[in-house]
C-alpha cells in the first residue's frame, strides 16, 4: 500500500513514523451527540445516513472478497463500523472508526482502525488509516470477557474523535489535513523521491497529489484479488422491512 511503502522509505531515511498506540480509561463522558450534531449540520441528515450505508456496503464487499485485514472468522474475530462519522466542512472528507475484537481466550484483544472516506470526482472512496491496538490487560473491568463495542466506542471518543472539534465547538479542519495529507502520504514538495510510484508523473497542486495517493491505497486493496472472480453484494430490495 502507498502508506506502507512510504513508511519503509521514510524509516530508511531516519524519519520517525508515529506509532499509534493509546490506552485510556473508559470513564470518558460520551460526546457522541455533540459530534453527530456537528457532523450532520455539515452535510445534512440524508447525506449522513447515506454515508453510513455506503461505508457498510464497502466493508461488507471487502469481507465478501476476503480483502486483507477484513477477514472475519465466526467465534474468533468480530468487527463493526462505529456509529459516528466526522465530516469536514466541505462534506468531501470523513473519518470514522472500524472496531475489532479478538474473542479467542487467552488471547483476548481489541483494536480501532481509522476509516477514511473521500469524495473524488463525485464518487466516494474508503480506505484504512492508522490502527490502535488495545491489549486486553487495559480493560477496566477484569471480568475475563472481551471488550464490548460500547467500551471501544468510548475509547474511540477520546483517541480518535477528540480531534474533530475545536474548543469553540467548530470543526477542526487542521485535523482532517493532518489525517489526509500528513507525512505518511508523501511529500508534495519532493515528488522525485516517490518516482517508484509516480514514474515521472508530477502534480502542480496538492489536491491532485493527495487524491492520487489515496486512490493508490484504494486500488492496492484489490491487488491480490482475481478481477474476474470479484464477488458482488446482492442488490438491495427496498420493499423489504
Amino acid at each position: 500500500m502507498f502508506r506502507e511503502i512510504l513508511e519503509k522509505v521514510m524509516l530508511k531515511q531516519g524519519i520517525k513514523i508515529v506509532l499509534v498506540l493509546f490506552f485510556c480509561s473508559c470513564s470518558l463522558n460520551d460526546d457522541s451527540d455533540k459530534i453527530k450534531e456537528t457532523s450532520v449540520n455539515a452535510v445534512g441528515l440524508k447525506t449522513y445516513n447515506n454515508s453510513i450505508s455506503l461505508i457498510n456496503d464497502s466493508i461488507n464487499l471487502w469481507k465478501l472478497n476476503k480483502l486483507q485485514n477484513y477477514i472475519e472468522t465466526k467465534g474468533e474475530t468480530e468487527y463493526i463500523v462505529d456509529s459516528l462519522i466526522c465530516f469536514n466542512r466541505g462534506g468531501d472528507r470523513l473519518i470514522a472508526c472500524w472496531l475489532g475484537r479478538v474473542l479467542l481466550k487467552p488471547n483476548l484483544a481489541a483494536g480501532i482502525t481509522f476509516l477514511y472516506g473521500e469524495k473524488i470526482r463525485d464518487e466516494w472512496y474508503f480506505f484504512s488509516g492508522p490502527h490502535i491496538f488495545i491489549p486486553h490487560e487495559m480493560k477496566r473491568e477484569k471480568d475475563g470477557m472481551p471488550f464490548d463495542f460500547a467500551e471501544l466506542h468510548q475509547i474511540a471518543l477520546k483517541e480518535v474523535y477528540s480531534g474533530y472539534l475545536k474548543r469553540d465547538g467548530e470543526i477542526n479542519e487542521d485535523w482532517f489535513t493532518s489525517q489526509f495529507e500528513g507525512p505518511g502520504w508523501g511529500d508534495f514538495n519532493n515528488q522525485a523521491s516517490l518516482d517508484f510510484i509516480l514514474n515521472g508523473k508530477r502534480f502542480t497542486n496538492k489536491k491532485d497529489f493527495f487524491e492520487f495517493a489515496h486512490l493508490t491505497v484504494v486500488k492496492a486493496n484489490w491487488n491480490d484479488v482475481n478481477k474476474d472472480s470479484i464477488k458482488q453484494l446482492p442488490p438491495k430490495n427496498n420493499n423489504l422491512p
